[in-house]
C-alpha cells in the first residue's frame, strides 16, 4: 500500500532537494538504458547509497530490509520501505506518494525473513517482468535473506546487477562536483579545528569530538551530513594502525596522529588524510613525508581521462619504489556517495579506464609495524589530469 501523511503538501512545498528533479530523472534514464541493454525489464536496488542516488533519500533506515524497484515502464522508481520510514521518503525525495510503498510494521519480528518475503510480494505486484536484475551482493542481503527473497520471487529469472550502479554513479554532474567541493571545505575546516585542539594532556576524545562537531555543523548555510564513517585518528604508540579512532588516552609529547576523515554533504563525501606530529619529528618521518609527497606529485598528472587504474598505480611505483619505504596496499579508489563507490580501485590489476568527471580518493598510506604515515586527496578526473578538492598544505603538519 502507499502511505499518505498529514502535512504532506506542506512537506512537498518546502522540500529542499540536493539536486534538481531533472537531474534525478536523467539518472533514472541512465539506469533504464542500462537495463534495456542488459535485456531486463525490472531492477531491484537494495543499497541505500544507490537508493539515495536515484531519489535523494536521506533516511538512515537500512538496518532493516528495504529496497527500490526500477522498471522500464514507470517514470519514477518505486521505494519499498517499512511503514514508519515512508515519511523519510516524503520529506527527502522527489518521488510521488504512489511510488512510496510501505510494508506493514507488524511483519517485523524476531526474524527478518518474513519482511524479505513481503518485499518480494510487493515486487511481483508492481511488475510483470519475467527477468529481474537485483543487487546480489548488497549490504544487508545475507545468505538466509537472499534465499527467502529468491524463493518468494518464484519463477522470475534473476540477473546479477552487482556493479551496475557503481558504473553509472562514477561520472559526476556539475551539481555533484559542487556538493563534493562543499564537503571538501567542511572536511578541511573540521581537520584544522581538530589539529588546533591537540596539545600535551588533551584527551584524544576531545580532538575527535571537535572534528565530528565541525563535520556536522558544516559551513554557513551548508550543514554537513552525519558522518557515515567515523574519523580515523590512531595516535602514538599505535599511529601505524590504519583504522582506529580516538582512545581514552591523552596526548603526550612527541605524539603522531594519522588523520583520515570524510566530510559529507547530502551523503556525498570528500575525504582527506594528513599526518600530524606534536613535537619534533624524527629524521625518518621527515624522509617518509618527502618520499610520499614526491610520489604524489608524480602520480597526480597521470590521473586523467582514459588512463587505466593500473597505469596510475604504475606511475606511483615508478616514483615511490626503491626509496626504502614499504607499502603493499592499493593507492586509491572511486569515491562519492557514502565514501567508497566501487567504480575504481587504483591497484596493479584493475584495467578499468578513468572517465572524465569521475572522482577518486588517492590515498598514500604507510601502515607498517614500525612506520606509519598517511596523505590523501580527493580528486576530480579531467582530460588535463587531476584537480584536487582540498586546499590544505601537502605536507606533514608539525605542532611545536
Amino acid at each position: 500500500m502507499s502511505t499518505n501523511h498529514r502535512n504532506h503538501k506542506l512537506t512537498r512545498t518546502t522540500l529542499n532537494l540536493p539536486f534538481a528533479v531533472d537531474e534525478f530523472r536523467a539518472r533514472l534514464s541512465a539506469v533504464q538504458q542500462k537495463m534495456s541493454r542488459a535485456g531486463v525489464e525490472a531492477l531491484f536496488i537494495i543499497s541505500q547509497s544507490n537508493i539515495s542516488y536515484l531519489t535523494g533519500y536521506q533516511g538512515n533506515s537500512a538496518y532493516i530490509p528495504q529496497g527500490m524497484l526500477v522498471t522500464l515502464q514507470d517514470a519514477e522508481p518505486i521505494m519499498i520501505l517499512r511503514e514508519m520510514d515512508t515519511l523519510c521518503a516524503t520529506a527527502t525525495t522527489w518521488v510521488a506518494d504512489e511510488s512510496i510503498v510501505a510494508y506493514d510494521e507488524r511483519v517485523l519480528g524476531l526474524s527478518l525473513l518474513p519482511v524479505w518475503r513481503e518485499i518480494a510480494r510487493i515486487i511481483r505486484s508492481r511488475t510483470r517482468a519475467t527477468r529481474l536484475a537485483f543487487e546480489r551482493s548488497a549490504p544487508g542481503l545475507g545468505v538466509d535473506a537472499h534465499a527467502a527473497l529468491v524463493e518468494a520471487l518464484g519463477d522470475i529469472e534473476l540477473v546479477n546487477a552487482d556493479g551496475w550502479m557503481s558504473e553509472i554513479r562514477a561520472v559526476k554532474s556539475p551539481a555533484e562536483i559542487a556538493v563534493m567541493t562543499d564537503a571538501a571545505r567542511i572536511g578541511e575546516q573540521a581537520l584544522l579545528a581538530g589539529i588546533e585542539r591537540i596539545g600535551v594532556g588533551v584527551p584524544e576524545s576531545e580532538v575527535g569530538g571537535t572534528i565530528v562537531g565541525k563535520l556536522c555543523s558544516g559551513l554557513p548555510g551548508k550543514p554537513g551530513s552525519i558522518p557515515h564513517d567515523a574519523v580515523t585518528m590512531p595516535v602514538s604508540p599505535f599511529a601505524s594502525a590504519p583504522h582506529l579512532n580516538w582512545s581514552d588516552r591523552v596526548y603526550a609529547p612527541n605524539s603522531q596522529t594519522n588523520f583520515e576523515l570524510g566530510a559529507f554533504r547530502y551523503r556525498y563525501c570528500a575525504a582527506v588524510a594528513r599526518t600530524v606530529f606534536l613535537g619534533k619529528p624524527g629524521a625518518r618521518l621527515l624522509e617518509i613525508d618527502t618520499i610520499v609527497r614526491d610520489s604524489f606529485e608524480a602520480t597526480l598528472p597521470t590521473v586523467r581521462t582514459g588512463a587505466k587504474c593500473s597505469d596510475v598505480y604504475a606511475a606511483f611505483w615508478k616514483a615511490f619504489g626503491g626509496r626504502g619505504v614499504r607499502k603493499e596496499s592499493r593507492i586509491g579508489y572511486g569515491i562519492g556517495i557514502d565514501w567508497t563507490e566501487g567504480s575504481y580501485s587504483l591497484q596493479r590489476d584493475d584495467q578499468r579506464e578513468l572517465r572524465a568527471d569521475s572522482t577518486v580518493h588517492l590515498i598514500l598510506g604507510i601502515w607498517e609495524k614500525e612506520e606509519g604515515y598517511v596523505f590523501s586527496e580527493t580528486l576530480r578526473v579531467t582530460d588535463q589530469g587531476a584537480q584536487t578538492f582540498c586546499t590544505l598544505p601537502r605536507r606533514l603538519i608539525v605542532i611545536d
